[in-house]
């Protein structure tokens, strides 16, 4: 009787590790190891069997270290994907790892935001804030964080702090600014300027998410030319300060006027996830597309600046974060409601 009662619960505990859906329903699915447009994508890989993985990030100066997270917990891997721990249980909705001495590895669960100064070992909360984090942003000395804001009755904008969290101030938008979900900051090298995209949390009609542009490290913001829909990822080219703003399920948009005006993609197939800029090839693009609807999800690479982009694989899912190891060699996808991919960059 009593083995029947642990046989039971081993059961019911495997069914739920191995849930059949992710929340917001979306199923779990299982793509088998393929090809395509010279990647080699290899079998899933699920974080303590869990498939609702929706951010990852590796270490630059240690490929075999890994950090992801998703809906359920923050996970970590020191052995290349083996085995995995879970430090933090909680909704992740960023993960930003900073070179340096001692590398910082930041994670906003929920509206806490988490550092460790360990790879790892140790992690502790240096601040909790009113809503959930889902952006963040390291330059210099200074910490840079977004929320996602689900009210118009407060103002939307951005926190800043030292690197430990500490003299952290808020800096709004700007009038009106109110009920933005800051899904994306980046930084331009050369000029200093930062970027923030945004999608206002219920829509208003007519629809005009703002993206904004600060050329005081974050102090007072300047709406940018009006993009067609909400930005959800960004990235800035170290060379020519060219401005790259992904927006969700209409295309990677591109400024070579720090946002005055916005080029339109030639292409644009229901792109709209994930990007990724390769920092050895600033012309090489990543970019993560959704399983929803009339979409197949999937991985797309530009190698012309974003002009044109091919399918690399990973249909059926939803790429919803992409990363490279130190050297560009290799690349990482977390697909939502399927787990982790890697595969050679070709």
């Amino acid at each position: 009787m009593h083995r029947l009662i642990v046989v039971i619960v081993f059961v019911l505990c495997a069914a739920v590790a191995q849930a059949a859906t992710c929340p917001f329903n979306i199923p779990v699915v299982t793509l088998a190891p393929h090809s395509a447009n010279g990647f080699s994508w290899g079998t899933v890989i699920r974080p303590m069997a869990d498939a609702c993985i929706s951010h990852i990030v590796i270490d630059p100066t240690n490929g075999n270290a890994w950090y992801a997270g998703g809906f359920n917990a923050l996970y970590m891997t020191k052995n290349n994907g083996q085995t995995w721990t879970k430090p933090v249980v909680g909704n992740v909705g960023a993960l930003l790892f900073v070179k340096g001495q001692p590398n910082l590895v930041y994670a906003g669960v929920g509206p806490r935001l988490y550092l460790s100064r360990d790879n790892g070992a140790n992690w502790t909360v240096i601040k909790t804030f009113a809503k959930s984090v889902r952006s963040l942003l390291v330059t210099g000395g200074t910490l840079f964080v977004g929320l996602g804001w689900d009210t118009h009755a407060v103002p939307s904008g951005i926190f800043r702090s030292n690197l430990s969290g500490g003299l952290m101030q808020f800096h709004p938008f700007g009038p009106g600014q109110t009920g933005l979900i800051v899904w994306t900051l980046a930084r331009d090298p050369l000029s200093g300027a930062i970027y923030a995209g945004t999608e206002i949390f219920d829509h208003p009609q007519p629809y005009k998410p703002p993206f904004f542009r600060s050329t005081n490290n974050g102090v007072t913001w300047t709406k940018t030319a009006n993009l067609p829909w909400h930005a959800v990822d960004s990235a800035v080219r170290p060379n020519d300060s060219y401005v790259y703003a992904l927006t969700e399920g209409k295309g990677v948009y591109g400024s070579a006027n720090m946002g005055a005006s916005w080029i339109p993609p030639l292409s644009s197939p229901g792109l709209g996830v994930s990007l990724l800029m390769d920092p050895q090839t600033p012309t090489r693009l990543f970019v993560g597309r959704h399983q929803f609807g009339t979409l197949n999800g999937g991985i797309f690479v530009s190698t012309n600046a974003g002009k044109t982009y091919t399918a690399s694989g990973l249909t059926g899912v939803t790429v919803a974060d992409i990363a490279l190891n130190g050297a560009g060699t290799r690349i990482y996808a977390a697909a939502y409601g399927s787990g982790i991919y890697r595969s050679p960059v070709p």
